[in-house]
């Protein structure tokens, strides 16, 4: 396949995160986001460590965190402004049924910028993801916690993720599984506010594709 197709998606979704992250509907988001992710301080400001924090936790608030009407900003986009073309429909569909979980890393090609894994929380389900980053500086056998967009032509990241060593994994899992059985943080936003958390305890540096602006 063609990285033309790879590369719309990543340029027009640049794009698209700029409007979302500019509508009246994100501020909210990213108050509760942040909150969840523990990085306010007393004065109200949220501190995080690194630039990736800061865009993962933006990326959770587009389409984790839900307002008092059960929306989330990107929902809110789409229903209130609406697509401008038949790309940005598929682009906004795709991040309203797009879900995060900790993907391992059996397989990277550089050269074809593929990495086929393994979800580790549902069970090993495997995906081939396009990633010119992750592709070229993943270790195969280690795990990235991300936002999984699929296409019709091909899956991606969102462009931001946590990345975490192969021995830190049965710590991940045991941890999720936890949360899980507690019926009130089984949710989208629980799950990231634990993976902000362990990556701040186990995480390991990583390239971002394209930050927040990733598609």
């Amino acid at each position: 396949m063609s990285m033309r197709v790879y590369d719309r998606y990543r340029r027009e979704g640049a794009d698209l995160n700029n409007r979302l992250l500019d509508s009246e509907f994100f501020e909210a988001a990213m108050e509760k986001a942040g909150a969840a992710a523990g990085v306010v301080s007393r004065t109200g400001r949220m501190r995080f460590r690194t630039e990736m924090e800061l865009h993962a936790t933006m990326d959770a608030a587009l389409c984790d965190f839900r307002s008092d009407e059960g929306r989330t900003p990107v929902q809110a986009y789409m229903d209130d402004v609406g697509p401008s073309s038949k790309l940005e429909r598929v682009m906004l569909e795709a991040r309203i049924e797009a879900r995060t979980s900790l993907f391992r890393a059996e397989e990277c090609d550089a050269s074809k910028c593929t990495v086929r894994m393994s979800d580790l929380l549902r069970g090993g389900r495997g995906v081939t993801i396009r990633d010119r980053g992750l592709s070229a500086t993943l270790l195969e056998g280690h795990s990235v916690f991300f936002r999984l967009y699929r296409f019709p032509e091909l899956c991606m990241t969102s462009g931001v993720s946590f990345a975490f060593a192969g021995d830190s994994v049965p710590t991940l899992v045991r941890r999720y599984r936890r949360m899980r059985a507690d019926p009130g943080r089984r949710g989208p936003a629980s799950r990231f506010a634990l993976f902000f958390r362990m990556n701040r305890r186990h995480g390991r540096p990583i390239l971002e594709t394209s930050g927040i602006g990733g598609g």
